[in-house]
Order: C-alpha cells, then structure tokens, then sequence
C-alpha cells in the first residue's frame, strides 16, 4: 500500500511537471516505476552433492543460511541463492541465466575435502578439465571456452581479496582452525588453487564475464572445523567486503 501511495504521488507531480508532454511524463513513469521497485542483487551459488560428498555439500548447506537481504550505505540488496548441480551444462546453463540478471556480484562457493579454514581464491587456471561430472560426461577437449579472454591460461580475481581476508578474520576472531604443527589460522585465508573441476570451472566462467564482481570460496567440511552456521557467518562478512570494495570502486 506505501509503494502504491509512492507512486500515485510521483505520477501526480509527473502530470503537473508535464501537463504538455504527455509522451514524456509516460517515459518518465516507467523510469521512477523500475528504480522505485527493483534492489540491486547478489547471487550466491553452492554446489550439490558429488563423489566424495554424496550426503551433503558443505558449501550448499552454508549457503542456504545466508540471509535474504543486506544492507550497506543505505542501499538494499537482495540475496538469491542457487543451488548448481556438479555437471558442466548445469554450470553453463547457470551462470548464462545469472548474469543475464545483472547482479551487482557473484559469489561462487565450493567445499574442499583439504581446506583447514574458508579459502578465498584470487584466481582460476584453465588447466585440463579431466575429470568426468556427476553425468558422467567429459569437457570437450578438456578446457574453459573464454569468450571475453580468448585463449588466456589464467583469470584473476579484481577484488582486493587479502583485504577481505584480512578483515573478515579480523570480525570473526572466535573462527580459528588449528593446522600443522598445532599452528592456528584465522577463519579465512587466500588461496591461489581453486582446482581443475567444477569449482575452477564455474569461476573460469564468470570471471570471464566480470571479474570485477565475480568471487569463489572455498569451505572446509562442515565441523571441520567451523559449523554450517558459523561458515555461513564468514561467508556474510565475505560478501559485506565485496560489497564495499564495489560500493567504492563506483563512486570513483
């Protein structure tokens, strides 16, 4: 009802405005309509299950506890998550559709079977896609067409990504993950191997649409260390980042 008395008191101010210029108060409409209804997005994808994590995936479990919407410098977004099925058509045919939306960022998240805390990837290699999906079917000859980067080996993230790490484990000082030699780590750290799977794959495939909006995470295990909550309190702070890196990137 406030969004309708919000319109109703624009078009009436359009009409007086534009007494005589009917065809202009009509365009005007629509461009206070669309910036009045629609908030800037954010998608969030997981991966399902896979060998080796046939039950659950951490990454999608996390994922599904992130709120629905954030909010920084009085501007709302909305977060959508996505689940993405381990196979290389799914991952096609799921980030054509999400980029399609416009999204103000994207945010891949991955579980990896090796990682002592959540890993942020600075970059994605074009190696040898060998390994079959969950259809059982190959990559054809085994790489990521690129079509914005041709033939380039490897992509890199635009985001300050040790800026993020650094904050985030900053916020979240209670996240520490013990590692060799009773050694501790913070909740995150950077990572330059985020794999020749599906994981490097989908990254491959939006940082070559924008790799100034596009990120990949990896997740431990759940209660290896963190818990599905606890990952999924990193995984907000880590979009928070994101956030203001590209907040302030726009108005420069």
């Amino acid at each position: 009802m406030d969004k309708l008395k919000n319109y109703a008191t624009i078009s009436i101010i359009l009409t007086r405005y534009s007494k005589f210029k009917r065809r202009a108060r009509c365009n005007i409409w629509a461009v206070f309509t669309m910036s009045s209804t629609k908030r800037k997005q954010i998608v969030v994808t997981g991966f399902g299950p896979f060998v080796g994590h046939e039950e659950v995936n951490a990454s999608w479990e996390a994922v599904q506890l992130l709120p629905e919407n954030l909010s920084y410098n009085d501007i709302d977004y909305q977060l959508e998550q996505r689940m993405v099925p381990v196979e290389y058509e799914s991952v096609d045919e799921a980030v054509a559709e999400i980029w399609q939306g416009q999204p103000e960022l994207v945010v891949h998240v991955g579980v990896s079977g090796v990682a002592k805390c959540v890993y942020v990837e600075k970059l994605a290699y074009n190696h040898q896609f060998r390994r079959p999906d969950n259809a059982g079917k190959y990559l054809e000859k085994g790489t990521c067409p690129l079509p914005q980067h041709g033939h380039a080996n490897v992509l890199r993230c635009g985001l300050d990504v040790d800026t993020i790490v650094r904050v985030v484990n900053s916020a979240c000082k209670d996240c520490v993950a013990t590692a060799e030699a009773d050694k501790t780590l913070g909740a995150t750290m950077a990572s330059k191997n985020v794999g020749s799977f599906l994981c490097g794959y989908i990254y491959l495939k939006s940082l070559d649409i924008n790799c100034n909006r596009s990120l990949f995470v990896h997740v431990p295990p759940i209660d290896k260390p963190f818990s599905t909550s606890q990952t999924a309190d990193i995984l907000y702070r880590i979009i928070e980042q994101c956030i203001q890196q590209i907040s302030a990137f726009e108005c420069q």
